[in-house]
C-alpha cells in the first residue's frame, strides 16, 4: 500500500485541484425539505437528529465524490450525540472511502504516555479483531502537539505502521491563536515557527517520505494567515499542509500562495461555504434543490482555486 502522503497527491491530481471539503453537519443550518422529514412533534429528538446527520451526509458524500480528493469530518458534530453519533462517523468514513475519497477525522487528539497510544489505535489503526472488521478509520487525523512533540510519537508510530497520515496543528485560523501562537520567543522565532522547527525532523523521518519527496506528517496552517505562511512553509519542506478558512472563515485561494511550492504541497479545506451553499444569495437560483447548491459551491472553489494559483 502506499503512503498517504503518494495517495493523497496521486488523488489531487485526478481530481483536478487541491481542494477539501469539510463535514460539518448543523442541524440549524441542514436545508428545511430535509430536516422537516426528521421532525417528531415539532423538533428531532436524539435518534431523528443522527437520522438527519446521516442522510445529509451520505447526500452531500455522493455530490463531492466527483469532484474532489479528500473530505474531513468534524468528529464533534457527531460525538454530541453520544454513541449513536459516533457509530455514525465511523458508518460515513467508510461511506467517504468506498466513494473514493480519502478521509481526515478532524479530531484534534493529544495527551500522554499509552492515552495516546489508545487514541491512536481508536482513530488511525485498523480496527481490531473480527468483531470490528467492517469498521474503516480514516486515512489521517489531526493532532494537536501543545503538550510536547514526544506526545505525538504514538500517532506518528501507528501512522508509519498502517501507512496512514497526520496533520499536526502547527498555525491555526481561530482569531485568538495569534496571541499563543504569533509570540515572539528570545531567538525572534515565532511559538509556531518554533513548533514547525522541532516538528521538521519528525516529519522527514525514516518509513514517512514518499516517492513524491512529501512527508504523510503534514501541519494544519489556517489559510487566514497568510504572514506566517511563507516561513512555516520553508521550515517544513516535506509537510502537505492542510488550510482550513476558505470562504466562511474569510480566507481567499490567493492567501494560500506562499503554502504551494510548484503547484503542489497544500490542501485548501472549505467547510460551511460548501454545505450550506443553499443559504446564499448567488445560489438562489438553485434553492429548490440544495445538492445542486453543494455541487456548484464545489465547482465554484475548485475553478477559483485552479485559476488564482495557476494549477
Amino acid at each position: 500500500m502506499e503512503l498517504f502522503a503518494d495517495r493523497l497527491l496521486e488523488e489531487i491530481s485526478r481530481k483536478g485541484a487541491p481542494i477539501c471539503v469539510g463535514i460539518d453537519p448543523i442541524l440549524e443550518m441542514f436545508p428545511e425539505s430535509l430536516v422537516s422529514r426528521f421532525r417528531r412533534g415539532g423538533k428531532c429528538d436524539a435518534e431523528a437528529s443522527v437520522d438527519a446527520v446521516f442522510e445529509f451526509t451520505t447526500r452531500v458524500l455522493k455530490v463531492v465524490a466527483q469532484h474532489v480528493p479528500i473530505v474531513k469530518f468534524q468528529s464533534a458534530y457527531f460525538e454530541q450525540f453520544m454513541y449513536e453519533g459516533v457509530e455514525a462517523y465511523y458508518s460515513l468514513v467508510q461511506e467517504a472511502s468506498e466513494l473514493g475519497l480519502l478521509v481526515i477525522g478532524d479530531v484534534k487528539r493529544g495527551d500522554i504516555g499509552s492515552t495516546v497510544s489508545a487514541y491512536s489505535a481508536g482513530h488511525l489503526a485498523d480496527a481490531p479483531g473480527d468483531e470490528f472488521s467492517d469498521v474503516v478509520t480514516p486515512d489521517a487525523i489531526t493532532v494537536n502537539p501543545m503538550l510536547g512533540l514526544d506526545t505525538i510519537q504514538p500517532f506518528v508510530d501507528t501512522a508509519r505502521t498502517f501507512q496512514k497520515g497526520l496533520f499536526v496543528l502547527v498555525r491555526t485560523s481561530n482569531p485568538g491563536s495569534a496571541k499563543l501562537q504569533d509570540v515572539k520567543l528570545e531567538d525572534g522565532r515565532t511559538w509556531s515557527e518554533m513548533l514547525a522547527d522541532e516538528l521538521r525532523p519528525i516529519t522527514e523521518a525514516p518509513g514517512l517520505v514518499g516517492v513524491n519527496d512529501y512527508s504523510s506528517i503534514g501541519a494544519v496552517v489556517g489559510a487566514t494567515q497568510p504572514h506566517t505562511m511563507k516561513s512555516i512553509r520553508e521550515r517544513l519542506p516535506r509537510s502537505i499542509f492542510l488550510l482550513p478558512g476558505y470562504g466562511a472563515q474569510g480566507a481567499t485561494a490567493d492567501m494560500t500562495r506562499a503554502a504551494f511550492v510548484d503547484g503542489k504541497g497544500a490542501l485548501i479545506s472549505a467547510s460551511r461555504s460548501i454545505l450550506y451553499a443553499h443559504r446564499e444569495k448567488k445560489y438562489a437560483s438553485f434553492a429548490d434543490n440544495w445538492e445542486r447548491c453543494v455541487e456548484q459551491a464545489v465547482l465554484d472553489m475548485k475553478q477559483d482555486v485552479i485559476q488564482t494559483l495557476g494549477l
